[in-house]
């Protein structure tokens, strides 16, 4: 990928698992954590750096940084209790010092996004000079989203736990495109035990 078309991921692993009363991402789930699948999927895919936000009380920093490589960052947000919203500027800090066209926000708890989903937002991105590539299912706008360099001050003016689909619903004239998809298992994340072991009961089907 070249330099004009250099997008970050920025992967979100700062929740702290509330509903589920442990830490989700480090469940085992085959032969990986819930937290190592979309990591390792944006590793596979044309992303051209990721950068890892965690909690900096983390009881789990020693995984993070076991998987560093020259593609991943992990930086540690230390006030992540005030909401997704300060996760994403810790984010945005590190995406910056790389100087990108855009940043790609992925979710460590949904572990079954493919490869070719991520590749598609970065084609439709380059391709039709828009300022954001969103993922859909059933008309529902999801993780994984592709924000333009363009729009990093609105999403830095994000307050508490609102996203990116607050910034796009207060600005509607923002130029864009959604990506829908008919699998439902692309969007699976989890929360709580019971979605866990759902997971668990239907994993051969999902990967």
């Amino acid at each position: 990928m070249n330099k004009q078309n250099k997008i970050v991921g920025i992967y979100l692993a700062a929740g702290k698992s509330t509903r589920m009363g442990k830490n989700k991402l480090l469940l085992p789930l085959g032969r990986k954590t819930v937290g190592a699948y979309a990591l390792h999927t944006a590793l596979d895919s044309n992303l051209h750096h990721i950068a890892v936000v965690a909690r900096d009380d983390d009881p789990s920093i020693k995984h993070w940084k076991s998987l560093l490589t020259e593609k991943i960052t992990v930086v540690y947000c230390t006030d992540s209790v005030k909401g997704l919203s300060r996760s994403l500027n810790y984010g945005i800090k590190v995406a910056n010092s790389l100087k990108p066209d855009g940043v790609m926000i992925l979710l460590a708890d949904q572990p079954f996004i493919h490869k070719k989903m991520i590749n598609q937002l970065i084609a439709a991105f380059i391709e039709d000079g828009v300022l954001y590539v969103a993922s859909s299912f059933k008309d529902i706008i999801s993780p994984p989203l592709l924000i333009g360099k363009q729009l990093f001050p609105l999403l830095s003016q994000l307050k508490h736990d609102e996203g990116v689909k607050k910034l796009l619903k207060d600005h509607p004239s923002i130029k864009g495109k959604v990506i829908h998809h008919k699998s439902e298992e692309l969007f699976i994340d989890i929360d709580t035990i019971e979605e866990y072991e759902n997971v668990l009961n239907n994993l051969e089907r999902y990967l």
